[in-house]
């Protein structure tokens, strides 16, 4: 299992922070640096400058909101920034969520299946290089797509179109449960030459903390990610995991806590683990860092 970083900076920073996070995620080792897309930089766009000035790992959405982009012009985008950091980048992308796409986002929500469905089918022919809507740039990288997934529909989908999945606020319950089983039985009918190129993808994002003070990091978890526990999909999820909130998901613990139960998410099937930085003190945090180093070398 490889081990990365998922930080929201995108949302509440700067690209200066976001460049030393990416930084130092290359410096530890860590195989890649997820970001979400909501209500702060455009984060393609700040990934084709943290591709400029930071080598050697995948750079990745999680996720675009597919309401922000018409196919065309994210398939425009995403050639371009593969083109900038080359061929690094993998494409995460959701439909997002009633709320935020009404409220934050001003749109108009149509049901996520069959819209994702659609727009994943002419994403990748476009990004294919199929027929007269080709985009006439890029290096001519494949793009990995994954659909940000956390139930049994979304990931069937994602196991007959896409390359991966990736989650939030998702356990190993959901994991084992819900998105293998899906995927599975949604890549045993996909033809051979319409599978992705490599292994299908489970990138797996949770909050992380190395802390002596146990209460105290998943009290943080709370104050900084716990609002979206409200939402229905994640309500959902959350039922199922049998937590009534994601600071009650989030690893938390001494080294040997952590350690443990990031080997039981390779265990249950994650392809790929997006750690989520968080820590009551600094000493905590780059305990945080230095333990994902560790394991990004004894869990490949």
């Amino acid at each position: 299992m490889r081990i990365a970083i998922h930080s929201g900076t995108t949302n509440r920073g700067t690209i200066d922070r976001i460049l030393a996070e990416a930084r130092k995620a290359a410096d530890y080792g860590l195989s890649g640096y997820w970001a979400p897309m909501l209500n702060g930089h455009d984060t393609l766009t700040v990934l084709a400058i943290v591709g400029r000035e930071v080598a050697g790992i995948e750079l990745g959405t999680a996720v675009v909101p597919m309401p922000l982009r018409p196919v065309y012009a994210l398939a425009q985008q995403v050639t371009t920034v593969q083109e900038a950091i080359g061929g690094r980048l993998a494409l995460g992308l959701g439909p997002s969520h009633e709320a935020l796409v009404r409220d934050l986002f001003g749109l108009e929500w149509t049901p996520p299946l069959p819209a994702t469905r659609q727009y994943v089918q002419a994403l990748t022919r476009i990004l294919a290089g199929d027929g007269d809507r080709r985009v006439m740039v890029g290096t001519g990288a494949a793009t990995p797509v994954l659909l940000g997934a956390v139930n049994p529909a979304m990931a069937g989908l994602a196991g007959a179109l896409a390359s991966g999945v990736i989650t939030w606020a998702a356990g190993r319950a959901t994991v084992t449960d819900v998105i293998r089983p899906a995927v599975e039985s949604a890549l045993a009918e996909r033809s051979a030459d319409a599978r992705p190129a490599g292994p299908f993808r489970i990138v797996t994002a949770l909050p992380v903390c190395v802390t002596d003070d146990t209460a105290a990091g998943r009290a943080q978890v709370d104050r900084l990610l716990g609002a979206n526990d409200a939402l229905p999909s994640y309500q959902k999820v959350l039922r199922r995991e049998g937590v009534t909130g994601v600071a009650e998901l989030a690893i938390v613990g001494p080294p040997q806590e952590v350690e443990a139960q990031l080997r039981a998410f390779a265990e249950a099937g994650a392809t790929d683990f997006a750690a989520h930085v968080v820590g009551p003190t600094a000493g905590d945090r780059e305990r945080t860092w230095e333990l994902l180093g560790t394991c990004a070398k004894t869990l490949l």
